[in-house]
């Protein structure tokens, strides 16, 4: 999903969420990077039952 710069992603993850449900889409699971974390992962399991996994990379640029 792609939104404009001024969405911030917290708000374009519920947005996402929504489509996904109205689509009555099978998925389970949703990676995502170290910009979502904390409420809005519990936020989104309850709301939604989606699991989200954060993803960080171990990657470091010499």
């Amino acid at each position: 999903m792609v939104t404009i710069a001024n969405v911030h992603d917290s708000k374009a993850a519920y947005l996402l969420m929504r489509v996904l449900k109205e689509m009555c889409s099978s998925v389970k699971n949703i990676l995502v990077d170290g910009g979502y974390r904390g409420e809005l992962v519990d936020n989104i399991r309850k709301k939604f039952g989606y699991v989200i996994q954060v993803v960080i990379s171990a990657y470091k640029e010499q």
